[in-house]
């Protein structure tokens, strides 16, 4: 049995380390790969597009403003523009669920692995450790230890302002939650996105870093502290989007990783987690879908440097493009 636990420790830290240096942000991340509402990207090469996507257009003939540093404005018919507003809205919300729910199945994937590990190393309870218990003491609990991660984040916000590392975190969460959840502001479809999400994150995330893999670390060097800085480094790695979100998702692992340790029941740092994290996605969405358009857009541009046009950007008629040649910044007029 030892000589198991010690092959799933392994295993754990062979696949973090291979997920962290294949991708640091591929794992938290994984919602950027679900581009929102059609997005159609245009990737530069060295000198030329190596493909570029034309969005279908009308038989009239439609000028086009072009600045190269800006932006491509195009100037549809209003006609147009208001037959495709419903198709579109319509489009716009399939293509948003379809995201969330291909998101939820990605994350609920962490289950499975960690009822799989805990049970090749005969951890009790499949991993949700002998003392689990979902009742009113441990969901008291969970909402009694969401305080202090809403009182760090409420300071992280008034020093935001002063710090770039910051802004560039709250950058990156703007665009997983304009990935996932779209651009425009639906409070309904929000809370319900976000109460799974969280909910998912919490339980399968907890049981597998906390239940499964902390406990195994615990048991292999007989120390607590060690499991908590070894779970913590690997949860921030694979956080990694930025360095700083990566330092602030370590702390995280810390002390969810304490939650349980002082409990003995897993349920309370599920909680915490999936509640936290609920209130998180609430906060950014209802704040990224108050910036305007062009705002939106620089944040969606920002990533990796790819340009996006998404149909709410070309129904608004705006195109950002990246272009490295700021020369000549007056826009010029073309007919396509």
């Amino acid at each position: 049995m030892v000589l198991r636990r010690q092959a799933s420790v392994n295993v754990l830290l062979l696949a973090a380390a291979a997920l962290c240096q294949s991708s640091s942000s591929s794992f938290f991340n994984a919602a950027l790969a679900f581009s929102h509402q059609n997005v159609v990207t245009v990737r530069p090469s060295q000198n030329a597009f190596d493909r570029i996507e034309i969005l279908p257009r009308s038989n009239n003939i439609t000028p086009i403003n072009y600045s190269r540093r800006k932006s491509l404005v195009l100037a549809s018919p209003s006609d147009d523009t208001d037959n495709k507003d419903t198709s579109s809205s319509s489009s716009t919300l399939k293509q948003d669920i379809y995201n969330v729910a291909t998101l939820i199945g990605a994350q609920a994937l962490l289950v499975p692995i960690a009822v799989c590990i805990a049970q090749f190393s005969n951890l009790p309870n499949i991993g949700l450790g002998s003392q689990f218990q979902i009742g009113s003491g441990a969901i008291v609990d969970g909402l009694r230890w969401t305080l202090p991660l809403f009182g760090v984040a409420g300071l992280l916000r008034i020093v935001e302002p002063y710090s770039k590392s910051l802004k560039d975190v709250t950058r990156a969460t703007q665009r997983s939650v304009l990935s996932v959840l779209g651009s425009t502001r639906r409070p309904f479809f929000a809370l319900l996105v976000s109460c799974i999400l969280g909910a998912v994150a919490g339980i399968g995330e907890e049981w597998l870093f906390r239940g499964v893999f902390q406990q195994l670390l615990t048991d292999k060097f007989g120390s607590s502290s060690i499991s908590l800085a070894v779970s913590g480094l690997v949860f921030g790695l694979l956080h990694a989007v930025t360095p700083v979100y990566a330092l602030l998702a370590g702390a995280a692992s810390v002390f969810f990783g304490y939650l349980y340790i002082i409990s003995h029941n897993l349920a309370v740092p599920m909680i915490t987690h999936a509640v936290y994290d609920v209130f998180a996605l609430m906060w950014a969405h209802w704040s990224v879908t108050g910036l305007e358009q062009e705002e939106r857009d620089a944040i969606l541009l920002d990533y990796q440097g790819a340009p996006v046009l998404s149909t709410n950007t070309y129904k608004e008629g705006h195109l950002n493009v990246s272009d490295d040649d700021e020369e000549d910044d007056s826009p010029k007029v073309y007919n396509s």
